[in-house]
Parts: C-alpha cells; sequence; structure tokens
C-alpha cells in the first residue's frame, strides 16, 4: 500500500529543522554586524548551538528516512523530477556540511572558545589543524547561501504541486492537513501559517537580543580611596601604658554566609561582572593592634560566574585560570595600617595562575559589638598573572586591569 503521509517522527523533524535553518541563516549573517564585545560573544555561542542541532537533527532525519517507509514521490515530468531529487539531496547536503564547516572554523580558530550547546552540554573540539581554517570559512559562507536559495526552490515546488498541479502535497507534512482532497482556501490557510512560522522564526533570529553586558545586582560599595595617614599625636609614656593595658587581645574572625567577592572587567568598552561563590578566610584581627593583623583567603576559581556558563567555562580554561593546574586563588596579608575614618590598608601577596605579585586592598571596617562589617577594593593586572594567554593576552580586546571588590560580615569566634 503507498503511504499517504509521512510518518508523525518526519514530520516534526521536517519543521523543526526548517524552523531552526530559517532562524540560522539570519543570525549568521546578523553576526557581521554586531559589534565586538559580550553582545558578539553571546550571538556566536547560540549560532553554534544551534548549527550542532540542525546537524543532529539532520542525521536523525536521515535514519528515519532509511528505517521508515514514506510517501512516493507526485508524478511529474522527467526534468521536474530531477530538479526535485536534485533540491532534496542537496538541501540534504546543506543541513550537513553547513553544521561540520562550521564545527571546523570552532575547532581550528586562533583562539579556542569552549563549546557548550546551549549552555550546559559542552561538545568537542575536532581535532584537525588551522590549516583548513579559512577554507572552512569559505565554504561555510558559499553554503549559507545555497540553502538560501534551495529552501526558495523547495517552497516554491511545494506550492507548484499544491496549487498549480492541484495535489495537495501539503498534506503529506502538514500536521492538521488530511491527505484527501482539499479546496484551495484551506490549502492557502496552511501554507500561509506554515511560511509564517518560518518567517517568524527567520525575523527571531534578526531581532533576538544580546546583551551588551551583564550586571549583576548587589554589587559591593567601593570602599573610599585611600587617603593620607591621620597625623598621630604624641603619646605620653604613662598613656601609652593605659592604652597598651587596654589593648584588645587578636581575635579570630569567621565570615558570615551572604558575603560576595566580585570582580569587573572591560572588555571592548563594556564592563563585564562575575563573582566567586567559593571562597573561604582566615582573619585573626584587633582594631588596636591592626599591625598584628593575619589574613588569608583563598578562592576556587572553578566558582566563577559571569551569568553566562560559556564564558565562565572558557574562563576555567587554559587560555585563562587553567584550574587543572591551578584550581586556587590564595591572598595572604601580615600587617594592616589604619588611615582614620574607619579605613584600612592591607598589603599583601596573590598567588594566581602560578604566579604570586604584590597587592594592596583598601576597605572599611565597622566592628559593633562582636560584629564587623567589611568592604573594599583593589585593582589587578590580569597580564601580570598570565591570565589569558596566546591571543587573549592582547588587552585590545580585555582590557589589563581588572577591578576586585568584596563585602561581608565577620563574627568574633575566639580571641588570642
Amino acid at each position: 500500500m503507498t503511504l499517504q503521509r509521512y510518518s508523525r517522527t518526519a514530520i516534526f523533524l521536517h519543521w523543526a529543522i526548517a524552523l531552526a535553518l530559517a532562524f540560522q541563516l539570519a543570525l549568521g549573517w546578523r553576526l557581521e554586524d554586531i559589534p565586538k564585545g559580550p553582545g558578539l560573544f553571546a550571538a556566536y555561542q547560540l549560532h553554534k548551538s544551534v548549527g550542532i542541532t540542525i546537524l543532529l537533527l539532520t542525521l536523525a532525519r536521515l535514519l528515519i528516512r532509511v528505517m521508515r517507509p514514506r510517501p512516493g514521490p507526485m508524478a511529474d515530468g522527467i526534468w521536474a523530477e530531477r530538479l526535485t531529487r536534485a533540491v532534496h539531496w542537496l538541501f540534504y547536503g546543506v543541513l550537513l556540511f553547513g553544521p561540520l564547516t562550521g564545527w571546523v572554523i570552532v575547532s581550528t580558530a586562533k583562539i579556542k572558545v569552549q563549546t557548550l550547546l546551549f549552555g550546559v552540554v559542552p561538545w568537542p573540539h575536532l581535532p584537525i589543524g588551522r590549516a583548513l581554517h579559512e577554507p572552512a570559512e569559505g565554504v561555510h559562507n558559499i553554503i549559507a547561501w545555497i540553502g538560501l536559495g534551495l529552501f526558495v526552490l523547495h517552497v516554491a515546488g511545494a506550492l507548484r504541486h499544491q496549487f498549480v498541479k492541484d495535489e495537495n502535497i501539503l498534506g503529506r507534512m502538514i500536521p492538521f492537513m488530511t491527505t484527501g482532497p482539499v479546496g484551495k482556501g484551506r490549502a492557502a490557510w496552511a501554507a500561509g501559517l506554515a511560511l509564517l512560522a518560518i518567517w517568524a522564526a527567520h525575523g527571531a533570529g534578526w531581532q533576538i537580543p544580546f546583551s551588551p553586558a551583564v550586571t549583576l545586582a548587589s554589587e559591593p560599595a567601593p570602599a573610599a580611596p585611600p587617603g593620607p595617614a591621620a597625623p598621630e599625636a604624641p603619646v605620653k609614656p604613662d598613656e601609652a601604658a593605659k592604652a597598651e593595658a587596654a589593648a584588645q587581645p587578636l581575635a579570630d574572625w569567621k565570615v558570615q554566609p551572604g558575603g560576595r567577592l566580585g570582580f569587573s572587567a572591560n572588555w571592548t568598552g563594556t564592563a563585564i561582572n562575575g563573582h566567586f561563590s567559593e571562597w573561604e578566610s582566615v582573619i585573626r584581627f584587633t582594631p588596636d593592634a591592626p599591625e598584628k593583623t593575619t589574613i588569608r583567603v583563598s578562592v576556587d576559581l572553578a566558582s566563577v560566574n559571569t551569568d553566562d556558563s560559556q564564558r565562565d567555562e572558557s574562563l576555567k580554561g587554559a587560555d585563562f585560570f587553567d584550574i587543572a593546574t591551578h584550581p586556587t586563588a590564595v591572598f595572604k596579608a601580615s600587617g594592616v595600617r589604619s588611615l582614620g575614618n574607619d579605613r584600612f590598608e592591607a598589603h599583601g601577596t596573590l598567588d594566581l595562575h602560578g604566579t604570586r605579585q604584590p597587592v594592596t586592598l583598601a576597605f572599611s571596617l565597622k566592628i559593633k559589638d562582636d560584629t564587623a562589617q567589611v568592604s573594599g577594593t583593589t585593582r589587578l593586572d590580569r597580564t601580570a598573572f598570565g591570565v589569558g594567554s596566546g591571543d587573549w593576552a592582547a588587552t585590545d580586546q580585555i582590557a589589563a586591569k581588572v577591578s576586585v571588590a568584596f563585602k561581608f560580615t565577620a563574627k568574633r569566634i575566639g580571641t588570642h
């Protein structure tokens, strides 16, 4: 018996691929107009995700085509049949080799960026050399134009059978249509809805917003800039003795949940804000003897969060933090200098990415009973720590200076 209709799985795959391709073509051409920066990065990640999705859907569609029977071709002239067959197989070629050449481009790029499908599923790079990069780019662009042309021919062929030859070809593939004879009015509605869905997907590729910046709420307020230390009044011997007697012993302080360790980097003029969700500290301090203070903060670099999972994976990789080799960053300081008016300055060292550099923290501190409120800032030169290697070492896209800000509450838990 000759089938009159494609299977439900084949119908689903056909329309899923059609909508994805309409979206992908628009997004691909739009990439040329998006300024460099976070928006372009997000657009490329989405373009890669949709491309791999089209590849997987097409492989599934070919498998269904081989395994499941399908309706035979509509009767037509020999040249029309040959053209129809050529359009179909060329379309499969576009759906396969478009994503494959894109995969080659990503795998051979100078700057390796981890691909996460829709920010969730990691996708590997192909083990191929850079010599294929430019040829793949050229073929990829040509395939896009061929795909557009085949899209038009495919739609024109379906409309010809439906409205010129009066054959209900749409009933084979549109879910809500019957396979029997239908009036041209109903067929026109069905065709119009299908084309409207395609047009909407194509328009979404042009209009979907890509935020130029990621703004995180509740960024810690920067501490007041350090000013000159207030001159100390001469202290008489008896007064010094009284102060020494009244001095509080060194106390251990435990940072309470809810603290924040954030950072901000400049990417082509746009601020990228992020934070680390996992960090530990050991603080021993008393305001009566700040020079005896000891501070140690350990940051789990794998906990970086910029509200973009694909960018976060790149930051964890070898070009940036390289957490496989250097999983933590450690700040140490011995002694704190009072600047007056609840402002302090800690001179210490930061071990990051296998490099140790001096770092100064400026912070404000307010203590009431056994509770301390702390907030402060510092600025780091990422290039001094080798964060951003290879093509990312240049500062034309990502600035060298990175601002770090912290804010937390600590409780006194013991004295020494």
